[in-house]
């Protein structure tokens, strides 16, 4: 009840600590605010580039720019299209155009990723659904809006080898846990390798609720995983190779993955004193 009441007040446009002593004014309805969106083409009132905050520009760019959006829904490997039609930073708020091809599953609190691609770079984020336009006789919908967003190297996925003693634990869908080895990992997932024949626990693009591995002392990463590839080796043993991409990792968490990965491969590309003295 806690978190409907929280999304109700979003959606109404209320403060929760207003002060008394403000004048009174009509209150905002999810209609009219839906309404306002499908008025407002090219950007939302009281919102420019002057105005919003910087790590919403990425947004506003699109916005003006009326540009295309990947969607990915969450235990789906369908893609969709949409673009921004309003930013609605007071009530934190991201609205978007209906989503093409029109879908008829997703519910309000389903989650869906973002994300767009610019000259190499590609900006991407995840939000729960909390309204849908055609509730209220108006189009698209809205989401969250994420606190952290900018474009990143979509080849920053440099990927780093790790030592074999590395374990991880993951753990498909409907299926026991499986514990296994690193073969190498990047800031947007791993490839692991678990004893044994799991072809038949996995599919192109399903969720796997559960991947767990320590890093450092310090790092230690958990979140869910959706799987990209996977193989069966047989030699030198038996065993599933599995890609896999990191879903809803915080963003504080993926930096800090990526400062450890770069100290990693720049450990692994410098040579030792050894190697100097042999030089």
């Amino acid at each position: 009840m806690t978190m409907l009441s929280s999304v109700w007040k979003k959606l109404a446009g209320k403060q929760a600590n207003a002060q008394a002593e403000k004048p009174a004014e009509p209150e905002f309805t999810a209609a009219s605010l839906m309404a306002k969106v499908t008025q407002m083409p090219n950007t939302s009132k009281g919102v420019n580039k002057e105005t919003v905050p910087d790590q919403y520009l990425p947004l506003w760019q699109l916005l003006t720019q009326r540009q295309l959006i990947e969607v990915k829904v969450e235990g789906s490997t369908l893609s969709y299209q949409t673009i921004v039609l309003a930013i609605d930073i007071q009530r934190g708020l991201l609205w978007l155009d209906d989503l093409f091809p029109s879908q008829h599953v997703l519910e309000v609190g389903d989650r869906i990723t973002l994300r767009h691609h610019r000259n190499g770079e590609q900006l991407s984020f995840s939000a729960p659904i909390l309204a849908w336009g055609s509730s209220y006789g108006a189009t698209g919908f809205a989401i969250m809006l994420p606190e952290q967003l900018y474009y990143a190297p979509r080849r920053q996925l440099s990927r780093a080898q790790v030592n074999s003693n590395l374990r991880v634990k993951i753990r498909p869908i409907g299926q026991d846990i499986s514990y296994g080895s690193v073969l190498d990992i990047s800031s947007g997932g791993l490839r692991v390798s678990i004893p044994g024949n799991l072809l038949g626990q996995l599919r192109h693009g399903a969720l796997v609720p559960l991947c767990e591995l320590n890093l450092s002392d310090e790092l230690n990463i958990g979140c869910a995983a959706r799987v990209r590839s996977f193989r069966l080796l047989r030699s030198p043993h038996r065993n599933t190779q599995i890609s896999l991409e990191f879903v809803d990792l915080p963003q504080e968490r993926a930096q800090q993955l990526q400062q450890f990965i770069n100290n990693l491969i720049y450990l692994q590309q410098t040579p030792t004193d050894f190697e100097l003295r042999s030089a």
